[in-house]
């Protein structure tokens, strides 16, 4: 049985950052991952978002400017957006699969690092099972890092369907901008989104938001800020609204708010993101022997 220093299991951006270190430290480095090194932080999250982010921003710049020269506004089509998100992505995965080909054929010094693909699970403390289909072997580790990342949280009583209804991963996969969306939950991910479609100008963006405010966790005044630039921008910020319910009816989505004072509205939009947080990746990996 091959034994290691170090196993990391997860290649998303913590797993990858800490076996570079371990290899740094001159240990004997595997790292597992069951799908793409880079995760979430490349194909769909913190890269592919950020570079929307960017965009979306040079679009509402250009267009301020338009405005003061009595222009026609600017606009681009969402394949014209995603070919930059698509660009940016490859490019990093590009570098990533180069620096694994080039630690993997290391002819200068000791060999430290391997990369399996595959999920592990623990067998026990020191232990860990690889398998992926028709392949299975066990590896043995003095340490370990749990690095397996995170997927978007869902709600039993709303139907995500990837096509109506997105997770913070789908929406990357939209074929053009919808001409409204409904985005459930005013966190981080919620409210970035709503800059994203808010600043591309095609998209009348509603924003549901359980509590007072948007942006809980950030101070008052911050939260504040942030609330006062969407509205500006056209978004409609459902402050301390109770969402009943949510269906797809038509090719449409229908919502259903409630609030404290006794108001009801009804609401019919294009799609709909789900942005209410994100769920750990434990399941199957035997953390109870470890």
């Amino acid at each position: 049985m091959e034994h290691f220093d170090l196993c990391v299991i997860g290649g998303g951006p913590a797993g990858y950052a800490a076996a570079m270190r371990a290899i740094d430290l001159g240990k004997r480095t595997l790292l597992i991952e069951r799908d793409r090194i880079g995760g979430t932080g490349i194909f769909n999250g913190a890269l592919a978002s950020k570079t929307l982010w960017e965009v979306a921003n040079r679009v509402s710049s250009t267009n301020a400017l338009m405005r003061t020269r009595g222009r026609e506004p600017f606009s681009l089509s969402w394949e014209e957006v995603g070919k930059a998100m698509n660009e940016a992505i490859f490019e990093r995965k590009y570098l990533y699969a180069c620096h694994m080909q080039m630690l993997a054929n290391n002819k200068v010094g000791p060999l430290l690092f391997r990369h399996e693909r595959g999920s592990g699970r623990f067998l026990s403390p020191h232990t860990v099972r690889i398998e992926r289909p028709g392949y299975s072997t066990d590896i043995q580790a003095d340490h370990f890092i749990v690095a397996t990342g995170s997927r978007p949280r869902t709600v039993a009583e709303i139907p995500v369907d990837e096509q109506h209804i997105y997770t913070s991963d789908g929406i990357f996969g939209i074929e053009e901008l919808p001409r409204s969306i409904v985005i459930i939950g005013a966190g981080v991910i919620g409210c970035e989104f709503a800059t994203i479609f808010s600043n591309l100008g095609a998209t009348q963006v509603h924003l549901i938001d359980r509590a007072d405010r948007i942006l809980p966790f950030e101070d008052a005044d911050v939260s504040e800020l942030v609330a006062r630039n969407l509205e500006r921008k056209g978004v409609i910020i459902h402050r301390a609204a109770k969402l009943e319910h949510i269906a797809v009816e038509q090719g449409a989505v229908r919502y259903e708010l409630s609030y404290a004072d006794g108001r009801h509205e009804t609401v019919r939009v294009e799609k709909a993101l789900l942005s209410v947080g994100r769920t750990p990746n434990l399941e199957g990996l035997g953390l109870e022997r470890a």
